[in-house]
């Protein structure tokens, strides 16, 4: 069967379904099993570039036309390794881009409007939170909507500088594709039920870097105020985790600089920020066309930032989490169970992320996500390589290093710290995926027909059963106690099974190399 976008599917059906919302009616579409589809409908007012996003205000009114369509897509960089072998509208959509990507892809089963009350699944997308877009052709959602029966919403959000460019003087607040995030997470919490969906079971999900949004965003539910639920119930981080506090805005001031003096502006000057910001006077493609240059060596990645704000200083988000706030503020703000866990082979997918041909690389790339002094002392425990090498040597080396610092040591670190505190959570690690996917995973979680054999889709079908079950039995506290090391496990051999995690102890290598970790 052909994989074809939703935007083309919904292009050829002639059906075509309206909801009222309190932003007035919205026109969908049906796909060809009969999902119901609403795309790009935005959450929020058309963001400012390097500001804070806007929730849509009680007056404003959706415009009269068909959401059927993958017209736009987050402004990002090219330079995106991971995807070099996939087609560029196959990871972005069919559309172009813009810089107002707030905007929500819905999916609901077929049954719908005559059944509602679906359980709501959220999908964050990966991209190292450079790239990306919630149109990628592996998570579009018909096939799992209709098989789960349930209601599946993809989120858009700013990307690379503009969604997290930050600095204390001048002050850019940052964090702005978290925030967009959060703000998505709220407009479906109050609007999901006229789509058919239980706004009391909304789980948020998230791959890779979005995974990492995910950890983001249960830090930020975990510290809300007393008395004020989270928009969200529960949590899966696929392939991804948080394992040190982001840099504050003072130390990201080089970034701002570096940015600045690369498109001939004084990063000092008093007019520099409002240069920026207005798009009449600073393209988005002289940004995107810098980075992609990489003449901005380590600062050509944008990432979050520790502002006291969006997530707190005090203490710093490791520390909450180790010492068990985070545990403790999750149940209190209302989400009620985590699910954390990793691919075996996440490695490859970092190994090609950036160009690695020499030594130099290896270091120069590792401290795009970490300190200086903390790569030195990841290189030295780990190389093991003659100075003669091939370039694949170092890219494996680099692949290892970082799917290590970015997945399997802190997916562990999360799952521990939870579980110390009697939090409802499990873990899994997954060792078989289809042969023609490997060695990404998406395609199982979305149940992608298209992308899977018949014998293929029956193991994918038993691995969300067996995964959903243990979602329940930790929902109503039936779910046995595990040790720290066992893991549900989706076996080379296809058998799924509660088994010791025999990775522990090479993704812990490093551990100790973290601030507070003895």
């Amino acid at each position: 069967m052909p994989s074809i976008h939703l935007h083309d599917e919904l292009s050829q059906t002639k059906a075509r379904v309206v909801v009222e919302t309190r932003f007035g009616p919205v026109t969908g579409g049906r796909s060809k099993n009969g999902a119901v589809v609403f795309l790009e409908l935005p959450y929020a007012l058309a963001p400012e570039r390097f500001k804070n996003p806007v929730a849509l205000p009680p007056e404003f009114r959706y415009r009269n036309r068909e959401y059927i369509a993958e017209n736009s897509y987050a402004v990002q960089p090219s330079n995106d390794g991971q995807a070099a072998d996939m087609k560029f509208e196959d990871k972005v959509g069919l559309g172009k881009p813009t810089e107002n990507p707030l905007f929500l892809n819905i999916v609901i089963p077929p049954s719908f409007p005559e059944k509602t009350d679906f359980a709501v699944k959220i999908y964050i997308h990966g991209g190292f939170l450079q790239f990306g877009s919630p149109h990628s052709l592996g998570s579009q959602a018909q096939y799992v909507a209709a098989e789960r029966s349930e209601v599946w919403v993809n989120i858009g959000y700013r990307l690379s500088a503009f969604g997290f460019l930050a600095c204390d003087k001048p002050k850019i607040e940052g964090n702005f594709g978290f925030k967009d995030q959060w703000l998505a997470l709220d407009w479906i919490h109050e609007n999901i039920s006229a789509f058919g969906g239980n706004p009391e079971n909304i789980q948020i999900t998230g791959l890779s870097a979005g995974a990492h949004s995910v950890h983001q965003l249960l830090h930020h539910a975990s510290r809300l105020p007393p008395g004020v639920k989270a928009p969200f119930t529960s949590a899966v981080l696929q392939s991804n985790a948080i394992a040190t506090s982001p840099k504050t805005p003072e130390q990201l001031r080089p970034q701002f600089a570096a940015l600045s003096r690369a498109l001939g502006l004084d990063p000092d000057a008093v007019d520099t920020l409002s240069i920026l910001r207005d798009p009449s006077k600073t393209r988005w493609k002289s940004i995107t066309e810098l980075i992609d240059s990489e003449s901005l060596g380590a600062h050509g990645t944008f990432r979050g930032c520790l502002d006291g704000a969006w997530l707190s200083n005090s203490p710093d988000p490791m520390t909450w989490q180790r010492t068990g706030g985070l545990a403790r503020g999750l149940l209190e703000h209302g989400v009620r169970n985590v699910i954390v866990g990793d691919l075996s082979e996440e490695w490859y997918l970092y190994s090609i992320a950036h160009p690695i041909k020499q030594k130099h690389d290896v270091q120069q790339n590792l401290e795009r996500y970490y300190p200086t002094d903390m790569v030195q002392d990841m290189i030295k425990i780990y190389w093991s390589l003659p100075d003669d090498v091939k370039a694949e040597e170092y890219e494996r080396l680099f692949g290892v290093i970082l799917a290590t610092g970015q997945v399997h040591l802190p997916v562990r670190l999360l799952h521990r710290d939870l579980l110390q505190e009697n939090y409802p959570t499990f873990r899994y690690t997954i060792k078989w995926t289809p042969e023609q996917v490997r060695p990404k995973g998406k395609a199982m979680w979305t149940f992608r027909i298209p992308d899977l054999t018949t014998p293929q889709l029956d193991i994918v079908r038993s691995w969300l059963d067996a995964v959903d079950q243990a979602t329940q039995e930790l929902e109503h506290q039936h779910l046995k106690r595990r040790d720290l090391k066992e893991v549900l496990t989706l076996q080379v051999n296809k058998k799924i099974e509660w088994a010791v995690d025999v990775g522990w102890d090479d993704a812990m290598k490093i551990r100790k190399l973290l601030p507070g970790e003895v």
